[in-house]
């Protein structure tokens, strides 16, 4: 059995580490170190990994480190991890006990060189949940052989990755940027010969608020478009950008749009609402200028739709209201 490295990063997540750590140390596929990596955590997390250690030394690995934030904190995983395969659990959510063993057979079964799973979406405001199935090919493909595959989640944490991906050393996360996955993941798609898809949902993901992707914060949602320009500008490097023009478009329309414009929406005094609209509006029209007519826009939600018209005729009062409605 080969060894599987799963990096963990922690900040201020005591109230969830526990389960985290647990569905880990637990896990049925038993080759494998977890690197539990303190981000310089100002609360008791640290007392729970050293528990952890303790108790299952063999497998769970302390580091602390100067605070750099998530996407440092994992590259200092990758430089730290040993196994032939690698997995990123974020701290606060947690995996089912099959997680490593169903993708590792995966990859294994089908020679890919990243295996998907399924998720399931936690609310924890309201207890309620939902699963997000995959997008899967009818063939075992790379993305160039079926660019929809671009449309799963971006999510780092549902993979499991041939460790020999992050060899080239320009696939790292991007420090101190959020949105680390959005600009990461769709780079190793590209690199990938293969990707493989589990028709489970083995990955907990907790929705929370206060979380970086539930991030009202103005400033933070700019990075959405240096994002893409990161995107673009990989696309272009690899002679693929006129290829993927369409998918990487209707992307923007998803998370810059629809996504980002929403939390800015009902973020923004009412007197700010179009001068910050217009910041993103602006950058679509630079670079996707005809992007009304993308050809995915059929993927859309009902509601998604919706709040696109509403976007663009700046019925930023309804829109509002819509948004107060759905909570």
């Amino acid at each position: 059995m080969d060894l599987i490295t799963v990096v963990v990063p922690v900040y201020n997540v005591e109230k969830y580490l526990e389960r985290n750590l647990n569905s880990l140390v637990n896990q049925t596929y038993k080759n494998v170190e977890i690197l539990v990596i303190n981000d310089g955590t100002l609360d008791n997390s640290q007392d729970i990994i050293d528990r952890f250690v303790k108790k299952y030394s063999r497998i769970v690995k302390s580091f602390i480190k100067k605070n750099g934030g998530i996407s440092d904190t994992r590259n200092f995983g990758i430089d730290q991890a040993k196994g032939k395969f690698i997995a990123f659990i974020d701290s606060d959510d947690y995996v089912e006990i099959d997680f490593l063993e169903k993708l590792y057979n995966s990859i294994i079964s089908t020679e890919s060189d990243i295996a998907v799973s399924n998720i399931i979406d936690e609310y924890e405001n309201t207890g309620k949940s939902s699963v997000y199935k995959n997008y899967v090919p009818e063939v075992l493909c790379s993305l160039k052989e079926d660019k929809k595959q671009l449309f799963n989640r971006m999510s780092v944490w549902n993979k499991l990755f041939k460790k020999e991906l992050f060899d080239d050393m320009s696939l790292r996360f991007s420090k101190g940027k959020i949105y680390e996955d959005t600009r990461l993941v769709p780079k190793l798609f590209v690199k990938a010969k293969k990707i493989s898809y589990v028709d489970d949902a083995l990955y907990h993901y907790i929705i929370r608020s206060g979380s970086l992707m539930t991030s009202s914060d103005l400033q933070k949602n700019l990075d959405i478009m240096d994002a893409f320009d990161d995107i673009i500008n990989f696309f272009k490097k690899e002679k693929l950008y006129h290829q993927f023009k369409a998918e990487i478009e209707y992307l923007a329309i998803e998370h810059i749009v629809v996504a980002t414009l929403l939390r800015v929406v009902k973020s923004s005094e009412k007197k700010d609402i179009e001068k910050n609209v217009n910041i993103y509006i602006d950058y679509m029209n630079n670079n996707f200028s005809d992007y009304n007519q993308n050809p995915y826009l059929i993927r859309l939600s009902k509601y998604r739709k919706v709040a696109l018209k509403l976007i663009q005729k700046r019925h930023f009062k309804i829109l509002r209201l819509m948004l107060d409605v759905r909570g």
